[in-house]
């Protein structure tokens, strides 16, 4: 059974369900108000959904920029470490990655 938080996004109570970790959700919470904060100073006579799609819009290309990233960090230090493990294979002579 989930544990029930009540989150306030503008001005609007929201009730959440689940598993969540309490600093966590703050800290989601947080995002999306300065998200939301800041498109409100950019276009002040924008409606609350608007408001709220393009600051989801924003989040999601900012994580998808920061998961590509890391794809990217994942993929050089996989490629670093297997040069890694033929150098000391190298410096190992007849025996294998297994028994050194």
């Amino acid at each position: 059974m989930g544990v029930i938080y009540k989150v306030e996004i503008l001005g609007q109570e929201f009730t959440l369900k689940g598993e969540l970790e309490p600093q966590l959700l703050e800290k989601v919470t947080n995002l999306l108000t300065e998200k939301i904060k800041e498109i409100e100073q950019q276009l002040p006579g924008a409606t609350k959904v608007h408001v709220s799609v393009l600051a989801a819009l924003n989040i999601a290309y900012d994580y998808f920029l920061l998961k590509e990233e890391l794809e990217q960090t994942v993929n050089t230090l996989e490629a670093r470490s297997h040069q890694w493990l033929a150098k000391l294979e190298a410096g190992f002579p007849g025996q294998s990655s297994t028994e050194v």
